[in-house]
């Protein structure tokens, strides 16, 4: 009997605090209605030490109430990438999704991407945001992301590459090479994606912007980070 789940489901919760458990019992609620059984849940609450953040505290509770969650909560020696990287060891199923877990993506659309991968037989699935709750700001500078990428990348079709939920087989994810510590992560992981011919599709959705008043990780020095990230992926060529 293979004890493995097939779905791993990799909750990116930094400073998430007790909204980490109202993500949490969405994604369960819907695991539940469409009767998917075999799967985990790793809650990633890494911390920054000697920050006052209790979402540690929360994920390793939230755990030990459920024998099918997981929790990462580990001194942080990195940023987005980092957590991912971190997240993507401490799995074990067949397919491994990356959502955030401040509830801007819909936690249906782990089980739209999730059905996607799974009948078509694909590589990689992932969301385009269709309609942006997120303000002006943001769907410039994501617009600008994706337009940057394309110059420097002809050929590529993505429309969102920062979009979530991603679903990655793991038999795919394990001939990429992801390495970088920081939120270009996802870049990372399209791109090296592109490079090996992945069989990829996109799903629209509907992106809700930051709940509860909560503040963006993502700053102006963002911009700079992500445009050399591709500047560098393209002169190495990898």
């Amino acid at each position: 009997i293979n004890s493995l789940p097939i779905l791993s489901i990799i909750i990116l919760c930094y400073r998430s605090g007790n909204y980490a458990k109202v993500y949490l019992d969405r994604v369960l609620k819907q695991l539940k209605l469409n009767q998917i059984e075999n799967f985990e849940i790793i809650l990633v609450g890494n911390y920054i030490e000697g920050q006052n953040d209790i979402t540690p505290t929360i994920v390793k509770d939230l755990a030990e109430k459920n024998k099918q969650v997981n929790c990462l909560a580990l001194p942080k020696e990195g940023w987005l990438g980092w957590d991912v990287r971190k997240g993507i060891q401490a799995s074990k199923g067949e397919f491994i999704a990356l959502i955030d877990g401040d509830g801007q993506m819909p936690a249906k659309d782990i089980i739209r991407v999730y059905e996607k991968i799974r009948n078509e037989d694909l590589d990689l699935v992932l969301t385009y945001r269709k309609k942006r709750g997120d303000g002006l700001y943001r769907f410039i500078l994501s617009n600008t992301y994706n337009l940057i990428t394309k110059v420097l990348f002809p050929g590529i079709s993505f429309r969102d590459m920062n979009s979530k939920p991603k679903i990655i087989k793991r038999s795919s994810l394990n001939l990429l090479n992801l390495s970088v510590d920081n939120w270009t992560i996802d870049a990372e992981i399209m791109l090296q994606s592109w490079q090996k011919k992945l069989k990829i599709k996109e799903i629209a959705t509907d992106f809700h912007g930051q709940p509860g008043g909560r503040k963006s990780f993502v700053g102006k020095s963002s911009i700079f980070q992500f445009i050399l990230f591709l500047v560098r992926f393209r002169i190495r060529g990898h």
